[in-house]
């Protein structure tokens, strides 16, 4: 958060124990860090701003194919995978209600 405050703005974070700088503000200055900013992709960031997305959608619309790097394809596959993993764990837990049945 440091080096961004530095990057981003010119601040010094030590100018919030010296006085110049007020907690209140530090929060809005770190709110509004841009996506591509250390502090934000430490949090779960992406670090992709606007012009990645857009750069990422001109491959896709020139090759038909999305860009590898293109976070919203990984977070697509991570929802399916965890879509397919809950299906499984509902049909293991049918299968063993109906197993518990047999036996009773």
């Amino acid at each position: 958060m440091e080096a961004d405050l530095a990057r981003y703005y010119g601040i010094d974070l030590g100018d919030l124990w010296r006085g110049g700088l007020t907690p209140r503000r530090l929060a809005v200055l770190v709110r509004h860090l841009p996506a591509d900013s250390a502090t934000v992709i430490a949090a779960g960031g992406e670090g992709w701003m606007l012009s990645h997305y857009l750069q990422a959608d001109l491959v896709h619309a020139t090759t038909g194919q999305p860009h590898p790097a293109d976070p919203r394809v990984r977070r697509a596959q991570e929802e399916k995978l965890a879509r397919l993993a809950e299906a499984q764990r509902r049909a293991e837990k049918r299968r063993a209600e109906l197993e518990s049945r047999r036996h009773r």
